[in-house]
């Protein structure tokens, strides 16, 4: 009976892939395996082996030229799908249509994946003449303001290396493409917590978003609204911005209870 209550009680190899999993991503920088082991306070080789069984998986990949261990793509593809599914479920959606019918404008869910953002979700009214984001759909980061809440998300020195990297197409005569304007619109987000474009995606539409977070500060989505400019000109968009807020509480509170 001793042995089964201690088997019950100390960590099982499904535990501890899991705490490392979540150390990883939690950490969101390299760690070699030895701070892995000491942050979860596992033996060295017992991390040895299961970063092993992860890379085989492709859960987890050796930062470029280093033996340490950061997030992989079948990780991120997991991520962004349990993402996806919590913020499509039907309570979401009514807290969306709610909002769109309040605003009289579209409104959209967006989540990260990879370098573009997908739109999970959207609701719109009759009258709008909006952009409206279907379910599905794609739109780069540096031109939308759902991506720029993300890019918000990142810390200087992460965000100048996806800088450093990222093509930055123009899509709109007032795509911003210059990266020091780019990183001086990141930095105003990140301030002042909400995001928006001046016709940056599509001639004659501008929008805002806000972050959704959950209970802990993790970013889940961020929620958007796109207006005509003829019927709301950019400077005004702050007026959108304490709806969306309080839509993203709600809809933090249901993808949480779902």
């Amino acid at each position: 009976m001793a042995t089964a209550d201690r088997s019950a009680t100390s960590p099982q190899p499904l535990d501890r892939t899991i705490a490392l999993l979540n150390t990883i991503a939690s950490e969101a920088r390299p760690l070699s395996v030895t701070e892995l082991a000491s942050i979860c306070e596992y033996p060295v080789p017992t991390v040895h082996r299961l970063i092993a069984q992860l890379e085989e998986r492709y859960l987890v990949k050796r930062a470029l030229g280093s033996r340490k261990v950061l997030v992989g793509p079948a990780l991120v593809r997991l991520g962004a799908a349990v993402t996806d599914a919590a913020v499509r479920s039907d309570r979401v959606h009514q807290v969306l249509v709610n909002l769109a019918s309040r605003l009289g404008e579209p409104c959209h869910l967006g989540i990260r994946s990879d370098d573009e953002i997908v739109y999970v979700d959207s609701a719109r009214t009759q009258r709008s003449a909006g952009l409206q984001f279907e379910q599905g759909r794609r739109a780069p980061m540096h031109c939308t303001s759902i991506g720029k809440i993300f890019l918000a998300e990142l810390s200087d020195e992460e965000f100048d290396r996806w800088l450093a990297q990222a093509e930055l197409p123009r899509l709109a005569p007032a795509t911003i493409i210059a990266k020091p304007k780019l990183r001086s619109v990141v930095r105003e987000a990140r301030r002042s917590g909400w995001a928006a474009s001046n016709e940056e995606f599509a001639p004659g539409v501008v929008g805002c978003a806000v972050p959704v977070r959950l209970d802990n500060g993790r970013l889940l989505a961020g929620l958007g609204v796109s207006v005509p400019s003829a019927r709301t000109s950019f400077s005004k968009l702050k007026a959108f911005v304490a709806s969306l807020r309080s839509a993203a509480q709600q809809i933090a509170a249901s993808a949480s209870a779902e």
